[in-house]
């Protein structure tokens, strides 16, 4: 028997028992899961855990022990391993770091590949949608529609329109992300105005595609990449030199892209783009006349897709923001950086869950009694938003790209 025919037959014998080998990254996940020392330190962090208990969730330790064990016995953690929000917190205070988010999404992709039964309904109906739109969320068809629903928010936030570029030669693509594009779209829409406000060229793509985060929550790794692909065809099409984007989970994963693939493209966060790029003498000087604002309280939520998976000097910069606008007083609550619970698409399958992780921040909002609470995600927003709606609370929440561009002066 040759080589290739021996490789072949090797390949064909694993793949009938589900088993495929690891890649050269996937064996560096891998390797780092060999220095747990078993400590337990990141159960005694773990939001899920301490919200729902461990035997509910066995937790990240549970999780590393099964990637030491045969192959096949990964489907055993198919009731628990789709209950992980991937908030980082456990290998940020792992004394080893061992890379457990990195360690779900291979068992994800593991357990999609061979075992797709075991695969949360509502993760698949999330597929499908990417699939047929390239969007996380199903596209409003009728443009009319989508028109009038901008325009709703914009009206009920006081914000202008301001027309979107053409795409164009520009530096700066402006990347809003599936939830502001169909659904928040008034964060799409504030982006622009504070971009425009200081006479930043950009331009935003006609064909708006996933960045690819979602499908590499599910596991679903072949279309994450091809999304990957899609977007640098495209930034490669209009010559971009710079991303700046308003959702946490973009900046982390078209960062986390433009690094493995050597796009060359730095990837910003706007509070990062404005603060280091616009300069903090500009932005004092656009907040010195608020449009009809009152003195407000506000706390802000941390997203952990800054925090842990980008870093945390974003959330420094987005509290110098803060502090550059009149009026605005801010409080730090005790669970600031406490995961949201709208992490690793756990709400789309067990909404019990993310309820019970989202709620050591409902307790530490209220209890500093703020009138708003200002993060720098649109998937963080909603899910504080619909959680303390439903609790009965009136603290009302908003992007921070929201917040910033209602305070901005008019120019001139």
């Amino acid at each position: 028997m040759g080589e290739e025919e021996a490789y072949e037959f090797v390949t064909s014998t694993l793949e009938k028992e589900r088993i495929e080998p690891y890649t050269r990254e996937e064996s560096e996940v891998v390797h780092s899961v060999q220095q747990c020392i078993n400590c337990g330190i990141c159960l005694s962090h773990c939001p899920v855990v301490a919200a729902v208990g461990i035997y509910r969730f066995s937790g990240p330790r549970s999780i590393a022990v099964e990637l030491s064990r045969s192959p096949p016995e990964f489907w055993a953690t198919g009731d628990t391993i789709y209950l992980c929000t991937g908030c980082g917190t456990c290998m940020e205070v792992c004394p080893k770091n061992v890379n457990i988010p990195e360690i779900v999404n291979m068992m994800r992709s593991r357990i999609l590949r061979f075992r797709p039964d075991l695969v949360p309904k509502g993760l698949h109906v999330v597929r499908e949608t990417i699939l047929e739109h390239n969007l996380a969320f199903v596209p409003l068809e009728d443009v009319e529609d989508k028109t009038e629903s901008r325009d709703m928010r914009l009206e009920h936030y006081g914000l202008p329109l301001i027309e979107t570029p053409e795409e164009a030669k520009s530096e700066v693509l402006y990347y809003p992300g599936c939830q502001a594009e169909e659904r928040s779209q008034e964060v799409r829409e504030a982006a622009k105005i504070i971009l425009d406000r200081f006479e930043v060229g950009f331009t935003m793509l006609e064909d708006m595609c996933c960045c690819g985060l979602p499908s590499r929550l599910m596991g679903d790794k072949d279309t994450a990449e091809k999304l990957a692909s899609r977007l640098k065809q495209r930034i490669d099409e209009l010559d971009i030199k710079k991303i700046v984007t308003t959702c946490a989970g973009c900046t982390s994963n078209i960062g986390d892209a433009s690094f493995a693939y050597d796009w060359n493209v730095p990837v910003l966060h706007l509070v990062e783009f404005l603060t280091d790029e616009v300069g903090t003498d500009k932005l004092a000087k656009a907040f010195t006349k608020p449009r009809g604002k009152e003195k407000v309280k506000v706390t802000v939520h941390d997203p952990c897709h800054l925090i842990r998976h980008t870093s945390r000097q974003l959330m420094d910069k987005a509290l110098l923001l803060l502090d550059l606008i009149p009026d605005v007083k801010v409080e730090v609550s005790t669970a600031a950086d406490s995961c949201c619970g709208g992490g690793g698409l756990v709400a789309y399958h067990s909404k019990d869950v993310s309820k019970a992780v989202v709620k050591e921040n409902l307790e530490a909002i209220r209890l500093l009694e703020a009138q708003r609470v200002v993060t720098p995600c649109p998937l963080c927003t909603a899910q504080l938003e619909d959680n303390l709606f439903q609790s009965g609370s009136s603290i009302e929440v908003d992007d921070l790209t929201v917040f910033i561009a209602q305070r901005l002066s008019n120019k001139g």
